[in-house]
């Protein structure tokens, strides 16, 4: 019996110590909410336009800098295009689009994973404006340090929404740009641009078929590579490529292209985003 007391107390110990840890976290959290909202107030007041914010349900603040009346909204699914610079507010540039070589950012909207503030924003916009968004560290980089941004940061971002596309628009425009010649096209936007001519019957349902593939994003990103043993007509993979496999030839080499309604849809898969369109360079081996 006193054993098992002992152990019951040192059970209810650790109970309330995590508990008090978790407290001191939510309240270190709820410090630091208070905290941000108070420099991203005395920072307002150093801006020409700071009397201009609007300050959001969820604690974000915005100064429209250009307004478009005949610009766009984002849609869900569809995916935005911006371009932006990051900054602490003591004006350190922490962040921004035109990174790694590049001039702007795209993500879908509704499917984006890391900064909150950039997925709620793009609502508040119309293609072709500019917007100053004050974000405090939740809708930002976090409570943890990251590799330029101590934790708990608040952020200022200065954003210009250049484009939206629906993920049609995005194969239409990749298709141009690659200036592929299309094969096939179905009515639900599985696209097929055959690479070689083999005759004979396609291979339809219910054929087991090996096929070597390397899968893509549209903007040429790989995601994997390999040889996936396949029965046709099953759910072991993806829709857009049973169906576009169900439509070649034992040898035949084509390109895929097809919406993340066949594939990966609004949930993504590892290193796939949501609303993701999605290619893949396919050969049925004989």
């Amino acid at each position: 019996m006193k054993r098992f007391n002992l152990s019951l107390y040192f059970l209810l110990a650790g109970i309330f110590g995590l508990s008090s840890c978790m407290d001191s976290v939510e309240n270190k959290d709820d410090e630091k909410i208070a905290e941000n909202d108070a420099a991203i107030a005395a920072y307002l007041k150093t801006d020409s336009l700071g009397d201009k914010a609007v300050k959001d349900t969820s604690g974000l603040y915005y100064i429209k800098r250009l307004s478009n009346p005949s610009g766009q909204f984002a849609k869900r699914g569809d995916a935005a295009t911006i371009k932006y610079t990051a900054y602490l507010l003591d004006g350190t540039k922490v962040l921004s689009s035109s990174d790694n070589n590049k001039t702007d950012f795209t993500f879908p909207v509704e499917g984006y994973q890391y900064w909150t503030g950039i997925e709620r924003g793009i609502f508040l916009l119309k293609t072709g404006e500019k917007v100053t968004f004050l974000l405090p560290y939740y809708l930002a980089s976090g409570n943890i340090d990251k590799v330029n941004i101590p934790a708990y940061s608040p952020i200022r971002m200065e954003m210009e929404f250049v484009k939206t596309r629906t993920e049609v628009q995005q194969i239409d425009d990749y298709l141009a740009a690659k200036q592929f010649k299309v094969s096939e096209r179905t009515a639900d936007n599985l696209v097929i641009i055959r690479s070689n001519t083999v005759t004979g019957d396609t291979i339809g349902s219910g054929k087991a078929v090996s096929v070597k593939y390397v899968g893509k994003l549209l903007n040429d990103t790989k995601f994997g590579e390999g040889t996936l043993n396949h029965i046709t007509g099953t759910s072991n993979a993806i829709p857009g490529f049973d169906r576009a496999i169900r439509k070649l030839r034992k040898t035949e080499k084509a390109i895929i292209i097809f919406p993340s309604s066949l594939g990966y849809g609004a949930t993504g898969k590892s290193n796939i985003l949501p609303y993701s369109p999605l290619q893949f360079e396919v050969e049925v081996l004989p």
